[in-house]
């Protein structure tokens, strides 16, 4: 059954990881017992998971058995690439307490002979059973968080305090003493050149070469409205973030991006990534790629892949192949491996 699945790894830093598999089970419609199981994949920091599928005459029930508690879970079955009979996700592990190596099972809706997508899988002439998944893996962190809910950030805090308190430390007490003016029209904000500096390389540049922002004290923003050059200011100061809409967030992260401020950049595309959707992922998808993100555009090509079907249908695909065909070109690149996944369902079915 393994020769019908492939996995990969498809984004990982020290914060999070993505891994995503498709497994293809021939004439599933004729299949009263199965009970298989993927080979078990191996993820970093000695994790693994596998997929266990469980086929009867009148159900069918997958889950996700992982010795990581930590993982976030989607899933969708389709009749080979045509009908979407299930997508669904699980976040909200079963503790297996009879196993030695404490496994954690993630189980999703399952399928029974009463459900009309059973029915249609086992009417359908070409029955094969294609299941895609992917896994968000992120460590001590089970939750997902929304931008409309206060976030937490008191690890960040602190990590701002020690490095403001380093940089103080380190300044004469002429210096400490020494603002800038951040200007956007005829708005100003005011804030102290050593927290500028200590928390953003791009400015902490600006001052240690002879440029005007050095002889004036004044740095002229053209690109990034008041409200937020506002939040990001207070965010070199406190390293907490105030409830944001969507559509502020992508300003935010601009923002932090231009000015290097790396922690704030990482929480915009977090708060981001639980956010995207059909109706969004065109506009993530340009945005991480003029940010050369590799987070948001796998998260946001992992979107595509479980809803290929209906999303290639779409006139925004069709607009980004004929507006910017090299972005459509790179989102085709990354679902090679989705298409190879396929593969064999495509040739089972004969299409």
């Amino acid at each position: 059954m393994d020769k019908y699945c492939e996995h990969e790894k498809i984004y990982d830093n020290s914060k999070m990881e993505y891994y995503f598999f498709t497994w293809s089970v021939p004439n599933v419609s004729s299949i009263n017992n199965l009970n298989a199981n993927t080979v078990e994949y191996a993820m970093k920091n000695g994790y693994t998971y596998n997929g266990t599928l469980n086929v009867s005459k009148d159900k069918i029930r997958f889950s996700i058995v992982s010795t990581s508690p930590y993982l976030k879970c989607f899933v969708s079955m389709f009749i080979g690439s045509k009908t979407l009979l299930l997508s669904n996700s699980s976040n909200t592990p079963k503790r297996n307490y009879y196993s030695c190596r404490y496994n954690y099972c993630y189980d999703f809706v399952p399928l029974s002979s009463g459900d009309e997508a059973f029915q249609k899988l086992k009417q359908h002439p070409n029955n094969t059973l294609v299941l895609i998944c992917r896994m968000i893996h992120r460590e001590n962190d089970l939750s997902t968080r929304s931008v409309k809910t206060p976030v937490n950030t008191s690890t960040n805090s602190l990590y701002n305090l020690k490095t403001l308190a380093a940089a103080f430390r380190n300044s004469s007490e002429s210096s400490s003493k020494e603002n800038v003016l951040l200007r956007v029209g005829k708005e100003t904000e005011t804030v102290s050149k050593v927290v500028l500096c200590a928390r953003s390389p791009v400015f902490a540049k600006m001052f240690q070469s002879d440029m005007r922002e050095l002889r004036s004290n004044t740095v002229t923003v053209t690109d990034i409205k008041m409200p937020v050059l506002k939040v990001l200011v207070s965010f070199l100061y406190t390293g907490e973030l105030p409830n944001v809409d969507f559509d502020f967030l992508f300003d935010l992260y601009y923002a932090s991006d231009k000015y290097d401020v790396a922690d704030l950049r990482q929480l915009c595309a977090d708060l981001l990534l639980p956010q995207i959707s059909m109706e969004n992922v065109i506009r993530v998808w340009k945005f991480a790629y003029s940010h050369d993100d590799a987070l948001l555009k796998s998260t946001a090509i992992a979107s595509i892949a479980t809803n290929f079907e209906k999303w290639f249908s779409t006139i925004e695909w069709k607009n980004l192949v004929n507006d910017e065909p090299e972005i459509a070109a790179e989102v085709l690149n990354f679902l090679d491996f989705f298409k190879r996944g396929l593969y064999i369902a495509f040739q089972l079915l004969k299409l």
